[in-house]
C-alpha cells in the first residue's frame, strides 16, 4: 500500500508525540508499531525512528562451509573485524582526523542462524534539547552505508568484467579503508562464503548480497592503482540510477553515455530527486585513471560523481 508523505509525516508526528516513558506513550507506541507492521511503505520509517535515524547492517552467512548454523570462528571474527575497520576509516576521512574510535555496535545473533548485524550507535542526546524532526545519521551511520553499497557492487561486478563503477567506489575511500575491506573479501572468499541481508538506512531497505565471485572481484579492484586524476564538468541528462549499488548512468550532451559511482546516500538522493523530475543537470566528475595488476593490466577511466545541479532553464524568446 502506498502512502503519500503527507501520511508518512503524519505517522511521524504520531510517534515523536508518544517518546515519553509513561504508560500512554508506550501503548501508543505499540500501536504505531503494529500499523507499521502491516503497512511496508511504514516499515522503513518506523526502522528511521526506532533508531534515531543510523544505518543498520544485517548479514546473513551461508555456503558449503556453514554447517548446522556454524561456521569458521576466526574468519567470522575477520569479516566483523574487517566491516568495523573499513567503516571506521571512512569515518575518519569524512572528519579529516587521524585518530577516532567507532560508535559501530554488534547485536546479539539471532538462534539458529550464522549471522551478524551491525548497527551505528544514535548519538548521545542531552533530554528535550533535540528536536526529533532534526535527527541525522552519524558519521559512522553514513561510513557504514558507504561500505554496504560498495559490498553490494562487487557482486553486480562480479558478474561483469566491465563495470567501472566499483573502481570508483573504491578509489573514492581512503586507502586506510582498503585493508579492512580486504579481510572481509579474504574471509567470504576463503570459506565460500554466500552472504544475503540487507542495509536498513533512512533511505530505506536495500537488500545485499555478495559470493566469492563478488568477493573476488573486489580483492581485485583493491589491488589496482590510481595513476592519475582530472575533475570535468559535463552537461547533460540522467539515463537511470540505481541505488543499491550506487550507480548513475548519464548522458552528456553530444557524447556517448557513461556510468559513474556515486559514492555517498546523500549524493544519490540528489540524483534519484533529479532523475524524478526528467531534469537537465549538470554534473561535476572525478576521472582516475586505473591500472590494473599484472604484467597486461587494464588501463581505463573511472568516473565519480561529485556534484551534481539541475540546469537553469532557457529563456523563451518573444
Amino acid at each position: 500500500m502506498t502512502l503519500s508523505n503527507q501520511a508518512l509525516d503524519q505517522f511521524r508526528d504520531a510517534w515523536h508525540a508518544a517518546e515519553g516513558e509513561d504508560f500512554a506513550s508506550r501503548l501508543q507506541r505499540q500501536s504505531l508499531e503494529a500499523i507499521a507492521s502491516e503497512n511496508d511503505a511504514l516499515r522503513p520509517v518506523l526502522f528511521e525512528l526506532t533508531n534515531r535515524a543510523q544505518s543498520e547492517l544485517d548479514l546473513h552467512l551461508d555456503g558449503e562451509t556453514v554447517h548446522n548454523h556454524e561456521a569458521n570462528a576466526e574468519s567470522f571474527a575477520s569479516l566483523v573485524r574487517g566491516l568495523a575497520d573499513a567503516t571506521k576509516e571512512v569515518a575518519k576521512h569524512l572528519l579529516g582526523r587521524q585518530r577516532r574510535a567507532s560508535t559501530l555496535r554488534v547485536l546479539a545473533p539471532s538462534p539458529g542462524s550464522v549471522r551478524v548485524v551491525l548497527k551505528a550507535a544514535p548519538p548521545e542526546e542531552a533530554p528535550g534539547k533535540t528536536a526529533q524532526n532534526t535527527r541525522t545519521p552519524s558519521v559512522d551511520s553514513t561510513s557504514l552505508d558507504t561500505v554496504a553499497v560498495l559490498l553490494s557492487r562487487a557482486q553486480h561486478e562480479g558478474a561483469s568484467l566491465t563495470d567501472d563503477v566499483l573502481s570508483g567506489l573504491a578509489a573514492d575511500l581512503p586507502q586506510k579503508a582498503h585493508a579492512g575491506l580486504k579481510r572481509v573479501a579474504r574471509a567470504i572468499d576463503e570459506q565460500n562464503w554466500d552472504i544475503a541481508g540487507e542495509l536498513r538506512s533512512q533511505h530505506g531497505f536495500q537488500p545485499l548480497h555478495v559470493s566469492p565471485l563478488g568477493a573476488k572481484a573486489l580483492l581485485r579492484v583493491l589491488d589496482e592503482r590510481q595513476e592519475s586524476s582530472d575533475v570535468v564538468r559535463l552537461d547533460g541528462v540522467i539515463d537511470g540510477q540505481r541505488r543499491s549499488v550506487g550507480a548513475l548512468w548519464f548522458t552528456p550532451d553530444g557524447a556517448a553515455a557513461i556510468e559513474a559511482a556515486v559514492p555517498s546516500p546523500e549524493l544519490m538522493e540528489q540524483v534519484v530527486q533529479h532523475d524524478a523530475a526528467n531534469a537537465r543537470v549538470r554534473a561535476v566528475f572525478d576521472v582516475v585513471t586505473i591500472v590494473g595488476k599484472g604484467a597486461n593490466a587494464r588501463r581505463r577511466q573511472v568516473y565519480t560523481l561529485r556534484s551534481i545541479e539541475p540546469l537553469p532553464e532557457a529563456p523563451t524568446l518573444i
